[in-house]
């Protein structure tokens, strides 16, 4: 009988694995539970630290809101506004803001809050619910007392249209919510005062108040009094003053407009007042000379014996062939003609014409409403503002200047004498720490829409408009270099008047800055007259920080900077 062929034997190893895969299964089933769980953790705990952190951003910005309202606000108004806020920004589903821990002198808010997040996995992980939470607490902090110089462009291109407006409508909305800001926030004591400084080709102060101060030219002691006016003395004329005394005869808008000359150097980049041991310290009146012409026009040509130049602030005829009286005209040079003052006796043909809009006169160049010193009359503010126009030439070094001699204790305001401030100017503080609440802080914000513009005329000996650091060239022969830095000698030309400029502007900042005055910086630059490179460095390095210089390109843009900068002053923190 024939054997049966055997099966073959299945491996051993096979069996041990058909046995060891059965214990698999069940330890990955018993295994599975746990990375469930863990896995489910993560993601549910994942979704909750997002909550959180939101949460935690949506308290700081309600505390900050908080403590940003008056102090008269009603605790149940706070809690009210709390948990409107929080809604807003969280949504009012599993929202709990807890009532408010509010403590006082000073105003301490303690925001606390929870929202529940959403669990997916819970069977798993055998949690229900997580609850994230979030604390904050901020302080109203203690009012602080500031001194602010509004220094602002009044130039001619601020007429510039900007959004629907012109750009000076741009300031005037700016400013005025900056000072209505500074004295309805809490963090500006009642104490805080404003100057306002508008500023073009010149800077005028009131001439009423300070025709007779005692830190201006009276007696014409300054060796810069008669560049332009030769042999006052042989026509009685004792100071610019009698000038202008005799022209208002003439013509009633011709009396002083208020503006000065700049000081020398380095005098005009100091904040020192006068001193007798000194004669040129003291500030000399600005009169713009009667440049030769018939005054019939804007600009004249007038034909001395040195050849033919053009006037463009002809406002008495001395161009003709007869005699004024005692004052022979026929055969003089312009610089002759330019400097006699006996013309100003018996002023002929006295006319009042423009260039460029800016009136002739011996105002020429005094375009500007007169600066407001420091005070906390908010109508007196805001009338300045909204009185302002657009007019004339760019001199931000004088228009800087006269801001930061707004706030010193030092300068020509230092006896607090004016209508406008009951005290002088507080003195300096002895750390820039804004943190210091008994310091009272100092602070300029300069405000262009241009760069320096000394204009020149090379068809006249004097090679420019007058301005108020006299002429390229006077009529005495003498030059600006008395006014001017060590590397900005010899000006002849509207670049190397603008390089001189910019240099004293860069100087005064510098010194400004080492007294502990803050300093922000707006450069109004819109796309139809932008402000080159040059102009936007010298704003930037000007400015205290990189952060406190503003670019602005529209009139929004203009806006949103002043709000920056009054939100910079007045910024309340965290205090955890």
């Amino acid at each position: 009988m024939a054997r049966r062929p055997e099966r073959p034997r299945r491996p051993r190893w096979l069996d041990f694995a058909r046995e060891r895969g059965g214990n698999v299964a069940v330890l990955f089933a018993f295994l599975s539970v746990p990375m469930l769980m863990f896995t489910g953790a993560a993601i549910d705990y994942g979704f909750a630290t997002r909550l959180e952190t939101k949460l935690q951003a949506a308290t700081d910005a309600t505390a900050l809101l908080l403590c940003q309202t008056p102090l008269t606000t009603s605790n149940s108004d706070l809690n009210l506004l709390a948990q409107t806020a929080m809604t807003g920004a969280m949504g009012a589903a599993n929202l709990v803001v807890d009532p408010l821990a509010i403590t006082s002198n000073p105003r301490q808010i303690t925001l606390t809050a929870h929202k529940l997040s959403t669990v997916f996995f819970g069977k798993f992980t055998g949690t229900t619910r997580i609850n994230p939470g979030a604390a904050a607490q901020c302080a109203t902090p203690l009012p602080k007392t500031f001194e602010i110089a509004l220094v602002l462009d009044n130039t001619g291109s601020m007429s510039a249209s900007s959004g629907g407006q012109s750009k000076l409508q741009a300031v005037q909305t700016a400013a005025t919510n900056f000072v209505t800001y500074v004295y309805t926030n809490a963090a500006f004591s009642s104490a805080t005062r404003i100057s306002i400084v508008p500023f073009a080709g010149a800077v005028a102060v009131n001439p009423a108040t300070y025709r007779y101060a005692s830190w201006i030219d009276l007696n014409a002691q300054s060796s810069y009094h008669w560049t332009n006016v030769l042999a006052a003395n042989g026509s009685g004329f004792a100071s610019r003053f009698d000038i202008f005394n005799k022209l208002q005869g003439v013509n009633s808008g011709w009396s002083w407009g208020g503006c000065l000359e700049a000081l020398p150097y380095p005098l005009n980049v100091q904040d020192g007042a006068p001193t007798a041991a000194n004669k040129d310290s003291y500030y000399v009146p600005l009169f713009a000379p009667d440049e030769p012409g018939d005054a019939s026009t804007s600009y004249r040509d007038f034909s001395g014996s040195d050849g033919t130049y053009r006037s463009y602030n002809s406002y008495i005829d001395d161009d003709t062939s007869s005699s004024n009286g005692t004052c022979p005209i026929k055969t003089l040079s312009y610089d002759a003609a330019l400097g006699r003052a006996c013309k100003y006796v018996s002023p002929r043909n006295a006319t009042s014409n423009s260039y460029l809009g800016i009136p002739n006169g011996p105002n020429f160049g005094c375009t500007t409403k007169p600066l407001l010193t420091l005070t906390s009359d908010t109508s007196a503010l805001k009338s300045l503002i909204n009185s302002m126009a657009p007019l004339g030439s760019t001199n931000i070094h004088e228009g800087f200047m006269w801001g930061w001699r707004t706030l010193s204790p030092k300068s020509v305001f230092a006896s607090g004498a004016t209508p406008a401030s009951s005290s002088p100017p507080a003195a300096y503080a002895s750390t820039s720490s804004a943190s210091n609440t008994t310091t009272i802080n100092k602070i300029i914000i300069l405000m262009t829409d241009g760069t320096n513009s000394w204009s020149a005329n090379p068809g006249a000996p004097t090679g420019s408009l007058y301005f108020a650091d006299g002429y390229f060239q006077n009529a005495n022969s003498t030059n600006a270099n008395g006014r001017l830095p060590a590397g900005n000698q010899n000006i002849s030309d509207g670049t190397s008047a603008r390089n001189a400029l910019d240099a004293l502007t860069a100087e005064a900042c510098r010194n400004a800055k080492a007294v502990n005055i803050a300093i922000y910086t707006i450069g109004f630059s819109v796309p139809s007259d932008p402000i080159d490179a040059a102009g936007q460095t010298l704003l930037k390095n000007c400015a205290s920080s990189p952060s406190q210089f503003f670019l602005a390109n529209t009139s929004d843009d203009l806006i949103k900077a002043f709000q920056q900068i009054q939100a910079s002053i007045g910024a309340l923190r965290l205090t955890q």
